[in-house]
């Protein structure tokens, strides 16, 4: 999947005027500047990234297509906004981060090299993701939620991460990169340098990830 040519045209372009993408949005700029150095290594590549976000858990139900969730729930972005409705989702999520650590110069960064070498790491990176995956279908149903007394006055509190279980985030981010990664990142190196290159195939045993969906759609039938 490949970004439509209105988000191409504002998003996908070397320097990204700020203003126009506000416009284009209907809200403020929600990105920064100059953190790719820091740059959080789960991060699809692309002109939005993150570094040190905060992990109370928005982002991922805010865009639920594009964020994503370590384990910590430090977000990253998973899957680079394709159209105006994920563009929207994605700066609301980089809105609401109080850290301030979206990004979205990436594409003054990004290079044949350093994407190759990111594609190179993929079976690392895809392992990772479905033991979260795993992780979130097994949480109780209010997950992060601490009790407190407090001089026998019981407190609850929300500590981190979003406020139910999310495991369908993680099968969308398995499923673009199983499906679509390597056709969005042959795009986008074409987009780069005006050249094709064919990334590697990526050759992984997909059997644990089709497994938890199994789970997972069986779970989605009986609610």
């Amino acid at each position: 999947m490949i970004p439509s040519p209105e988000i191409e045209n504002v998003l996908f372009k070397p320097v990204i005027d700020l203003n126009e993408l506000s416009a284009f949005t209907g809200h403020e700029d929600a990105f920064a500047r100059g953190g790719f150095q820091e740059i959080h290594w789960l991060n699809t590549p692309g002109p939005i990234y993150t570094t040190f976000t905060d992990n109370c858990g928005t982002g991922q139900p805010e865009a639920i297509h594009n964020v994503g969730g370590d384990e910590d729930y430090r977000e990253i972005i998973f899957k680079q906004p394709v159209t105006k409705e994920e563009l929207i989702a994605t700066t609301i999520a980089g809105l609401i981060d109080p850290f301030s650590a979206y990004f979205i110069d990436g594409s003054q960064h990004w290079n044949k090299d350093n994407i190759f070498e990111w594609w190179s790491k993929s079976k690392e990176r895809i392992q990772y993701i479905i033991d979260r995956y795993d992780d979130e279908l097994n949480l109780p149903e209010e997950p992060h939620i601490s009790k407190w007394d407090f001089g026998g006055e019981i407190r609850y509190y929300h500590l981190f991460g979003p406020s139910k279980p999310i495991p369908e985030n993680y099968k969308y981010w398995l499923d673009y990169y199983q499906y679509d990664m390597k056709n969005y990142l042959e795009w986008y190196l074409f987009k780069l340098h005006a050249k094709a290159y064919m990334l590697p195939s990526l050759e992984f045993d997909w059997s644990r990830k089709e497994a938890l969906d199994k789970v997972l759609a069986e779970r989605i039938a009986k609610s």
